[in-house]
């Protein structure tokens, strides 16, 4: 993904979605970003909120900066020891990405979690810690993607 020499993807802006997501409308407004461009951690609130790397917007001017600071050690950022919610890719490219864009900050309501934002405590999947109380079990209008981050998978 952020290979800047790579011979297909190297000078292409890539829109990056994991196969746990589901896209519901219209993506369009997700590949006009000028940044970098990561998720909120969907576990988390308030103003320093984790960043989470389920869907990304990466511009190809953005590439080489991640992959020289991931290149300077690959073996010591693969072995990190990294704790939620800075844990895994997300934990390396939050750090090396600070400025990075949000999602819900500037496409509000354009990716949702299940979890968060549909599931009711009758539908398999419910979390508590995470419902924030509007999900009735149906899609909100607006919605481009959701997120299933863990189970249920879609």
């Amino acid at each position: 993904l952020f290979n800047p020499l790579h011979p297909v993807l190297g000078n292409e802006d890539i829109l990056y979605i994991d196969i746990d997501s589901v896209i519901v409308g219209d993506i369009t407004p997700l590949t006009t970003m000028k940044k970098i461009t990561l998720l909120n951690d969907f576990s988390q609130h308030g103003a320093s909120v984790a960043p989470a790397t389920g869907i990304m917007f990466i511009p190809a001017p953005a590439k080489k900066n991640v992959w020289d600071e991931f290149m300077k050690n690959p073996e010591k950022e693969i072995n990190a020891i990294r704790t939620p919610p800075y844990h895994g890719d997300q934990g390396f490219i939050g750090r090396i990405c600070q400025d990075a864009e949000r999602w819900q900050n500037i496409l509000p309501g354009r990716i949702i979690s299940y979890k968060a934002n549909i599931a009711t405590p009758k539908m398999i999947g419910f979390n508590p810690e995470l419902y924030d109380g509007t999900g009735n079990g149906k899609l909100p209008d607006g919605v481009s993607i959701v997120c299933f981050h863990g189970s249920p998978r879609p």
